[in-house]
């Protein structure tokens, strides 16, 4: 049973601390869900196939004779992003969320780290706060900085299988955590260890269907790791990071972005079936669903990302939360950032984590009041 979030004075709820004395529009829910989609641009998002680059992409080629194109390409921005991701905007934003980021209806969320790559824009997410001088690249180190995870761990006294993280990029492991093993996580090409004879299969193919990029993993596999972790422990805290839509920009394939996208939404359709069919997580669970960072928006630097280009800095959010009565887009709010989303994420269950961690930034207010 959930409760309004409320602040002031305390009571307890489920074993949780809520403030109480102003109602709020949210509610304090049993379950957090994080989820990222690597590097996914808000042009993509909000309007789906971008016609300059996929002529650009073309390359003289007929724009019939790519296949991704043909697929989900239509005339209006509203019908191509359906097309594209077809659950989220389709019914996740209809029914149940609203996003935040569609700069043309004055939403607007940056990251306020300078580095712009993906290391930097995840501990932002996670940590509350931009780092540059000591987080500079996308170096295999433990973060400096301690995350909500780590947060939510300690303030609900969870054990280890109860807050886990699954990610693609095998750098996760140590953006997530500042020390190893802090948290449950399963990362890269690490095996998942499990008594199901599928799961067993699935841990010892992702070693024979490898992607092109040694440190990332198909998504398929860190996903259906994810979803048999929800089955299994039914953890508190998950956090799950796609990563084929960076890599796949990265490597110039518009083409394979698109298709990645498309089966991103077709992960989150999955997750949130299974959200609703489950008496522990159905009308008791918050999900989150952000990206670490944009991209360049010209057809000759979309597929980069850095302190160069401003479009870097533009990300969204997408927030559902069985109290929250908002759907569909934000319009017209004061600047959001990604480092609002720790604290935002903690105080959906009904925890402050600017309180513990002073030097991270705040909820995001509106979120929250009426």
């Amino acid at each position: 049973m959930m409760r309004k979030l409320l602040f002031g004075f305390a009571i307890v709820v489920h074993g949780i601390c809520v403030p109480m004395e102003t109602a709020l529009a949210a509610e304090v829910t049993d379950k957090l869900i994080l989820v990222t989609l690597d590097g996914v641009r808000g042009e993509e998002l909000f309007g789906g196939v971008d016609l300059a680059v996929v002529k650009h992409f073309a390359n003289k080629r007929s724009l019939e004779s790519i296949p991704a194109y043909k697929r989900f390409w239509a005339e209006g921005a509203k019908e191509r992003r359906v097309k594209l991701m077809p659950f989220f905007w389709g019914e996740l934003m209809v029914k149940h969320g609203s996003v935040i980021g569609n700069q043309e209806l004055g939403s607007v969320i940056h990251l306020r780290n300078r580095v712009r790559v993906s290391y930097p824009g995840y501990s932002e997410i996670l940590a509350g706060l931009a780092d540059d001088k000591r987080i500079k690249n996308n170096n295999p180190v433990y973060n400096p900085n301690p995350t909500v995870l780590e947060f939510l761990q300690e303030a609900r006294g969870l054990d280890f299988h109860h807050v886990a993280a699954f990610a693609s990029w095998d750098v996760m492991r140590f953006i997530v955590q500042q020390a190893e093993n802090t948290l449950f996580t399963n990362v890269g090409y690490d095996r998942y260890e499990s008594n199901d004879s599928t799961i067993k299969l699935l841990s010892r193919l992702q070693f024979e269907a490898r992607t092109p990029w040694d440190s990332v993993r198909s998504d398929s596999f860190t996903f259906r790791f994810a979803m048999h972790h929800l089955e299994s422990y039914e953890p508190e805290v998950l956090y799950l990071s796609l990563g084929e839509t960076d890599d796949w920009a990265h490597d110039k394939r518009y083409d394979r972005v698109l298709e990645s996208i498309h089966q991103a939404d077709a992960y989150l359709s999955k997750l949130w079936r299974w959200i609703e069919s489950n008496d522990e997580y159905a009308g008791r669970t918050t999900l989150l669903i952000t990206t670490d960072h944009g991209r360049g928006k010209t057809p000759f630097t979309w597929q980069s990302h850095n302190d160069k280009l401003p479009g870097a800095r533009n990300t969204w959010l997408a927030v559902v939360n069985p109290g929250l009565e908002k759907r569909g887009e934000w319009k017209h709010h004061r600047r959001v950032y990604s480092g609002e989303i720790a604290a935002t994420f903690a105080r959906f269950g009904g925890h402050d984590f600017q309180a513990e961690h002073p030097s991270s930034m705040s909820e995001i207010e509106f979120l929250f009041h009426e």
